[in-house]
């Protein structure tokens, strides 16, 4: 299924909601879902970070582990500055920036 560039942000976000960085340096960011929150994200129907990671431009490559419930994604730090990610994983605790941190990547897909 093929999802409009509006969607595919959506997901993006709702997905990683449910991540906490474990490493982060610039070019490369692991992050990880606790037990609890797992248990969440089985609860998707099967859309996941994937959807929209794979139209960002500036993505070298990412892994999924799922046994460690974890992702490192590789990404050319000129393309997406590190303080992205924080705001992308953090935004779920601050929801009134959730709207302005959409369009800054829906800008990126453009």
């Amino acid at each position: 299924m093929a999802y409009s560039d509006e969607e595919a942000v959506d997901i993006f976000l709702d997905y990683m909601r449910y991540f906490t960085i474990k490493h982060h340096v610039p070019g490369r960011i692991r992050v990880k879902a606790s037990l609890l929150k797992a248990k969440e994200l089985k609860k998707l129907d099967g859309k996941g970070a994937e959807v929209f990671i794979d139209r960002i431009p500036g993505i070298k490559g990412y892994r999924l582990n799922k046994a460690a419930l974890s992702a490192v994604i590789e990404y050319d730090a000129d393309v997406l500055p590190s303080a992205l990610w924080e705001e992308v994983i953090t935004v779920n605790s601050f929801p009134a920036k959730r709207d302005e941190l959409r369009e800054r990547l829906l800008a990126l897909l453009i």
